[in-house]
């Protein structure tokens, strides 16, 4: 009995193997597991650089330290580090007349840095400086009285960070402004849910969970991780389909009504989960974890709602009335043709509004009469992916923060490591050069033209990873996560369901041809 609990305590820290008579496991076989080293061009090259591969007497799932999931981890401590410094310069201060450090973003540092993010200037714009309600709070702005514009969840995140900052900035007040610790206070609570989103990843990736680190080490994490608080729903939707994968449906529902609640694409997921459910002709599932996200949005939502309605309506109010942003594709042909938008500009964006509607639908459509016309089920991640690219990429906002919500779906959907890496480090290179325009071409600021460039790349990246994607479901293209796991979907198997070739009707690459048959 001892020896099983401790058998137990290894599987849920380092990852390993866990052979049990009475309960499935989680995590994959170590002898199983791929090898990207072996197969991926650029991890190749890392891996030869750093040593080598993998030698023919190494013992596999043996080692004493560094397991998968721990190099996977300390991988992400090191990024989460990067992404932490390249906003530093932001959260700088220099003293007053009284000696007490304010916030210095003096000669646009914001922008010659590119070190620009939402959480420093945001605690004092929306009181998170002073005790009291987040959602109470409010000024006047163009005679419009505004409020906190971020949903719910969002908000009490914001609140939360905000309070632990004010009763212990006695600890940093020597050396960071106040802001500048409230900003270090943020990045802490969300690195640890960014590492736990990692340790979820490695579990969902299976036999490939080395894919995990084009998760953890993405270039995108260096400039976006602490842009905005965006990680907080990419890990309730990781725990949402790591619940689902176990069969834990209404839990999975409660993880996606709460990142719903934080910030509205985890909702997304259901469309993929929808489109499996009418394959399998099987609606339980879905019809539980729908109900669970909206019994836990409403919970989440009603007490604001019923305290403050119009604070509560805030970021629908403001999403509604607000134009495109800089690195939209509307954005692109406006600085390119000179051409000023479906609508006159006296008010909401009505029709913008409705086409970026109208697209966004009509892809979710093509995903499910993909999803439904493939010759084998499409797996949870491939749907997602899919989704998540079209959101993207005809939504009138994409604040470059977004890009990250990809990075996951991408990685367990299509891990062809030289293509992400690719559009990872264009998307990463859009911020630089969005801060170098907006510092203005009377300031040296580079033209609207060489923004426009990098945009389309990272536009053409991201429709080539879907279009891989899509050829993967048609079997057009190897796809190395089904081949890793017999055919299986991880996200929606255990590991001792791997171990058994999954007969979808399609023959596999590696099938032999049955030999014609004369009359």
């Amino acid at each position: 009995m001892n020896s099983w609990k401790a058998s137990m305590k290894r599987s849920n820290s380092e990852g390993e193997t866990v052979t049990q008579a009475t309960k499935p496991t989680t995590w994959s076989d170590p002898a199983k597991r791929v090898q990207p080293g072996r197969t991926e061009p650029v991890a190749q090259g890392w891996v030869n650089f750093l040593g080598g591969p993998m030698g023919r007497f190494a013992q596999v799932g043996r080692a004493a330290f560094w397991t998968p999931l721990r190099a996977i981890i300390a991988v992400a401590y090191v990024f989460l580090s990067l992404g932490y410094l390249s906003k530093a310069n932001c959260t700088m201060g220099k003293p007053d007349d009284n000696g007490v450090l304010q916030l210095n973003w003096g000669g646009s540092r914001q922008y010659t840095s590119f070190c620009y993010n939402d959480i420093v200037p945001l605690y004092g714009a929306r009181g998170l400086d002073s005790p009291g309600f987040v959602y109470d709070y409010s000024w006047v702005e163009d005679g419009l009285t505004r409020y906190m514009e971020y949903p719910v969840l969002a908000g009490l995140f914001q609140q939360f960070s905000a309070t632990i900052s004010r009763n212990t900035y006695f600890l940093a007040d020597r050396f960071l402004p106040e802001v500048g610790w409230y900003f270090a206070v943020t990045a802490l609570l969300m690195s640890i849910l960014w590492v736990c989103t990692a340790r979820m990843v490695a579990e969902l990736a299976g036999n490939r969970i080395w894919d995990t680190l084009l998760v953890v080490g993405s270039p995108l994490l260096i400039m976006h991780a602490f842009t905005n608080w965006d990680i907080p729903s990419i890990f309730f939707l990781v725990a949402a389909m790591l619940a689902a994968r176990n069969k834990k449906f209404w839990l999975a529902g409660i993880l996606i009504g709460a990142g719903t609640a934080f910030k509205l694409w985890p909702l997304f997921v259901l469309g993929a989960y929808l489109t499996i459910a009418i394959r399998k002709r099987n609606l339980v599932p879905f019809f539980k974890m729908t109900v669970a996200a909206a019994v836990t949005w409403v919970a989440v939502n009603a007490p604001v709602y019923l305290r403050n309605p119009e604070a509560w309506s805030e970021f629908n109010r403001l999403n509604t009335d607000r134009g495109w942003e800089w690195t939209t594709i509307y954005a692109v042909i406006s600085r390119a043709t000179g051409w000023a938008g479906f609508d006159d500009g006296s008010g909401a964006p009505v029709i913008l509004n409705t086409v970026t509607f109208v697209l966004f639908a009509l892809g979710c459509l093509a995903v499910l009469i993909l999803g439904l016309r493939a010759p084998k089920e499409p797996r949870v991640a491939e749907l997602l992916t899919l989704i998540v690219g079209f959101f993207l990429l005809f939504n009138k906002v994409w604040s470059p923060q977004y890009s990250i919500w990809l990075i996951v779906p991408a990685v367990l959907a299509a891990p062809y490591w030289r293509l992400l890496l690719s559009w990872m480090t264009v998307d990463m290179m859009v911020w630089p050069i969005l801060m170098w325009h907006m510092h203005g071409v009377q300031n040296l600021g580079l033209p609207g033209g060489a923004l426009n460039l990098i945009v389309i790349a990272r536009d053409v990246l991201i429709i080539a990873i879907m279009v891989v994607v899509v050829r993967q479901m048609f079997g057009k293209t190897p796809d190395k996560v089904a081949a890793a796991h017999n055919g299986h979907d991880p996200l929606l198997t255990t590991p001792d369901q791997w171990l058994t070739k999954l007969d979808d009707g399609t023959p596999s690459p590696t099938d032999p041809v049955p030999a014609p048959t004369t009359p």
